[in-house]
């Protein structure tokens, strides 16, 4: 991974082979983020992703060992059980340009991954939900002054 800071943002090229979560959470961690925001560009060679049932309260993911483009990666940081946790979703196209995405377990990149970070001052957190059986960013009523 290589990075630079500009503009109160960074830009992360992450390289080939480095599972992208990893190296977020990696990051953040060494930069002391502990809330922001992301996207992304790229191409990855393996990809775990898919949907919530909600009815079920239950991920089913799909697994892609094979080069795709990254069209459009989009994701937050917040913290989950005190350290940075990242949720991130995408959309991405085969060899025959077809379409598909959804939430994403984790990736691996095959050529490069170019995201551009930005940290929030904030720190929320996430915590579980009864009713989602997920856990949920725990935000004031009233937000931040």
């Amino acid at each position: 991974m290589q990075f630079a800071a500009t503009d109160s943002i960074y830009l992360i090229r992450i390289e080939a082979g480095e599972q992208v979560n990893e190296t977020l959470v990696s990051f953040c961690r060494a930069h002391d983020i502990k809330n922001g925001y992301f996207t992304g560009i790229g191409a990855v060679n393996e990809l775990t992703c898919g949907y919530y049932e909600l009815k079920e309260k239950k991920y089913y993911f799909t697994d892609y060992m094979e080069m795709v483009e990254v069209v459009s990666l989009t994701g937050n940081v917040t913290l989950k059980d005190g350290v940075p946790f990242i949720h991130m979703h995408g959309v991405f196209t085969d060899t025959k340009n077809q379409a598909f995405g959804g939430h994403i377990v984790e990736m691996r990149v095959g050529v490069t991954l170019e995201v551009v970070l930005t940290p929030l001052r904030a720190a929320f957190a996430r915590v579980p939900d009864e009713c989602s059986g997920l856990s949920l960013l725990d935000l004031p009523e009233k937000g931040l002054k």
